[in-house]
């Protein structure tokens, strides 16, 4: 029997159970920062809940999950008559969508030590069906991974659609450096990767920067000092790329639990005008990758979190170069029937 401790707060989360969580969170993120940070930008109004999991012998979290809640514009979504008719009736001001997701949705709807991952999917199932009976709930979206976390609302109601979402699961290190990878590449992508970086050499004279800390970056590098303070404060390590004395474009680096490494790339030129291609991007990352002794896995990130794609062919661009993929289902029910999609 699973044990459920909640907390509406991140900052509430005991010190104790961070680096459990980190663990736990290891694929998802590369430290307990990124979720606290999430949540302190998060749109005022919405209010979360964040459940730890404890087995019957561990004093240690097996499992994470969390809520949002959403204020529903209640007095927009009902028409004139019942405003007139029912003029007393204020319930709609409690009208509330929730969300069930771990981070961005991209691990689905919880993460837990794979030992739990039964017991665990039946006490989240408990959860939702609890909030689900609530009168104030009226919308709900869960995402869940496909054929892992298969879900569906007992709510009764037509106005129900899923969509599937395409994220870029990490490449795995199984070769010894990085020559050694691009001799696993496809010929055709083998060539265009060494042509790139030949060109970016030898004709355009671009060189490469490697900083341990932002701090030591050049002075020129077009990020804002506060940005710089912060990934500063997260530990991160800056890949550039480096023209005349212009940083031409960046890849922050994490380190994270297990060999997890994160790289998230940052072009500077101008769209259509670029002397670094995309493709050059991931391969810096990857280049760094394989000189890091204890890395495992290498993610690729944008905006703070894992690529995410509606189309299956647009994944094409990293399936070339050995990256895989996962299924994330997004599934949305309502009881009102004007709201047809999440708000």
């Amino acid at each position: 029997m699973l044990i459920v401790q909640k907390f509406h707060s991140i900052h509430e989360i005991d010190s104790e159970f961070v680096s459990s969580l980190e663990l736990l969170l290891q694929e998802e993120v590369p430290s307990f920062l990124d979720l606290i940070e999430k949540h302190d930008k998060a749109p005022v109004g919405d209010a979360f809940t964040y459940f730890l999991f404890f087995g019957p012998t561990q004093n240690t979290p097996i499992g994470f999950a969390q809520l949002c809640l959403h204020k529903l514009p209640g007095e927009e979504l009902i028409n004139w008559k019942k405003k007139y008719f029912k003029f007393w009736n204020k319930d709609h001001h409690l009208w509330k969508q929730i969300t069930w997701k771990v981070g961005e949705g991209n691990s689905g709807l919880f993460v837990f030590d794979p030992r739990f991952a039964r017991s665990g999917r039946e006490k989240i199932q408990e959860l939702i069906k609890e909030y689900e009976s609530r009168s104030e709930i009226k919308t709900q979206e869960i995402y869940y991974l496909k054929g892992l976390q298969d879900f569906q609302s007992s709510w009764q109601t037509d106005n129900k659609w899923t969509k599937e979402r395409y994220v870029l699961e990490p490449l795995v290190k199984s070769q010894k450096c990085y020559k050694d990878y691009l001799k696993s590449l496809k010929p055709d992508i083998h060539e265009l990767i060494t042509s790139s970086w030949k060109d970016l050499h030898t004709k355009l004279r671009v060189e490469l920067g490697d900083y341990p800390s932002p701090k030591e970056t050049p002075q020129t590098i077009p990020v804002d000092e506060k940005l710089l303070k912060l990934w500063e404060k997260q530990g991160a390590q800056i890949l550039t790329f480096e023209k005349d004395l212009k940083v031409l474009g960046c890849l922050l680096l994490h380190i994270g639990k297990n060999g997890n490494i994160f790289f998230e790339p940052f072009p500077f030129e101008a769209h259509g005008e670029a002397l670094v291609s995309d493709e050059l991007y991931t391969q810096y990352a990857l280049l760094k990758f394989f000189e890091i002794p204890e890395a495992r896995k290498c993610h690729m990130l944008k905006f703070g979190t894992k690529l995410v794609f509606d189309e299956k062919d647009d994944l094409k661009f990293f399936q070339e170069q050995g990256f895989q993929y996962k299924t994330v289902i997004q599934s949305f029910s309502s009881k009102l029937v004007n709201v047809t999609k999440p708000l």
